[in-house]
């Protein structure tokens, strides 16, 4: 919740709207992160640390504000976790806009990765750091922003966005690829390499990286291979999904890397902008507190950015949100699936569209929706379902390769509307309160999927915000 993760670290945090929850899953553990605190439990649901722990304390990291001097250390923000299979390694990435003891940003940036040194998440870490100032590039010096995780045999990728540091213009998409072998093996340096990705066709944003489930092979040819996803998430359009391939990426466990982007536009199912959803009128003690009184927000219904994307026997499954009309004639936020199936032959990339849909439930509003198979191809997709009758509650649609989704389940029903700094003026937000840019699905060796939502819960709060995660596991 908000007053977990604002309470973490002795309440040397900061309060944040909104929590982008992410998660990662073992048979053994579960680790989930927010903006800007993680926490282990068992697959029971039973914590295994004693409290929340700070982003900040994960890096060895001074904290993000001292309560008693006012001293500021490091801004973290865009949490994502993951956890590696094949290496047994757990990752947590975060992203910082570097700033001076009073919060003042500076013009630099960093990306840090924290390496389990073991399969227990609990355990040590090894602590990388990255500068993405980018100094030199055009357009920069920049931050790495919306970084996303994902990994294939030899590589652990992290796909983020280049926005200038003072102006905050979008510059260009980037990927960064190190060796898993020297992760593993904790090396001080670890092999890098880094795409930087012009935006030209308009694909060239929130590039996300594909994820293997456990049981399912990782596209060993071509020196190995990795898939990535892309929408036109900065402009109108009528559809169309970019696929990309990182061949060669066994080069990173040599000393000369040398992986090969390519890319190809795949014609899809058309998406536009989402609007706001609207959300079930009840008590805002925040907002009413506030002089003029505050009004129940809307939530922001985002963009058409890729959510996840999951490869197994041979097909990516991902999702997007999308602006949506409903079988009542009535505009809303909804999301889209797409299957595809991707060939890399003789130095060719190609793929056709398997199945698709949109995702929609009449008179209410899907936001982000994030799928996850099994090797089977079996999954779950986990959203936030709101409405005017509903409050933001945590749902999932269980998916098949070559069905269309029908059945949607409420795990964590919403109890109070969101009642968040993020939504009212003086938080900047004009009645639009940030609902994150992602939740978060992934697959167990058990088959399981794991998924962690956004909601609103009748819990401890604090006085500026109300957010909640809810955590759900589902065997398809």
């Amino acid at each position: 919740s908000h007053a977990d993760q604002r309470n973490a670290n002795n309440g040397n945090q900061f309060s944040i709207e909104p929590p982008n929850p992410s998660i990662a899953a073992s048979n053994d553990y579960v680790l989930q992160g927010v903006n800007d605190a993680v926490q282990v439990y068992l697959p029971s649901g039973v914590p295994v640390l004693p409290a929340p722990v700070s982003s900040n304390q994960v890096y060895g990291l001074a904290p993000a504000i001292d309560r008693n001097t006012g001293v500021n250390g490091v801004y973290l923000t865009d949490m994502r976790v993951y956890f590696d299979q094949g290496m047994s390694r757990w990752f947590i990435v975060q992203r910082s806009q570097d700033n001076d003891v009073a919060g003042n940003p500076l013009i630099t940036s960093h990306l840090y990765v924290a390496v389990s040194k073991t399969a227990d998440p609990t355990g040590d870490y090894n602590i990388y750091v990255m500068e993405t100032t980018n100094q030199g590039h055009i357009g920069c010096p920049c931050i790495a922003d919306y970084p996303q995780p994902g990994s294939d045999q030899y590589g652990f990728h992290i796909a983020f966005n280049e926005f200038n540091s003072n102006t905050f213009a979008y510059v260009d998409a980037a990927i960064l690829t190190l060796s898993k072998a020297a992760l593993v093996n904790g090396a001080p340096a670890p092999t890098a390499y880094r795409f930087l990705l012009p935006y030209n066709t308009g694909y060239e944003f929130a590039i996300q990286p594909a994820a293997t489930p456990p049981g399912a092979a990782n596209f060993v040819a071509n020196g190995g291979l990795e898939f990535f996803a892309s929408t036109l998430s900065r402009s109108a359009f009528n559809g169309g999904v970019a696929l990309w391939a990182m061949r060669n990426t066994s080069s990173m466990a040599t000393s000369s890397p040398n992986p090969i982007l390519s890319q190809i536009v795949i014609s899809t199912l058309s998406y536009t902008f989402p609007d706001v959803a609207n959300q079930r009128p009840g008590p805002l003690p925040y907002g009413w507190s506030l002089i003029p009184t505050g009004q129940l927000a809307f939530l922001d219904g985002g963009d058409c950015r890729v959510q996840s994307l999951s490869y197994a026997s041979g097909r990516l499954y991902l999702t997007f949100p999308t602006a949506i009309t409903d079988e009542t004639g009535r505009f809303g936020v909804g999301g889209a699936y797409v299957v595809l199936s991707p060939t890399f032959r003789n130095g060719v990339l190609a793929g056709s569209v398997l199945n698709q849909g949109y995702l929609l439930l009449n008179g209410n509003h899907l936001l982000r929706p994030a799928i996850a198979v099994n090797a089977q191809g079996r999954g779950v997709i986990a959203a936030t379902l709101v409405g005017s009758s509903r409050y933001p509650s945590a749902a999932l649609i269980p998916f098949d390769t070559f069905s269309t989704p029908l059945a949607l389940q409420v795990a964590g029903e919403g109890a109070l509307p969101e009642d968040g700094f993020s939504g009212y003026p003086d938080g900047g937000g004009a009645g639009i309160a940030r609902w994150g840019d992602y939740n978060t699905a992934v697959a167990t060796s058990d088959g399981a999927i794991w998924m962690v939502a956004e909601y609103i819960g009748n819990y401890p709060r604090t006085e500026f915000a109300n957010w909640n995660t809810y955590v759900m596991r589902k065997q398809p």
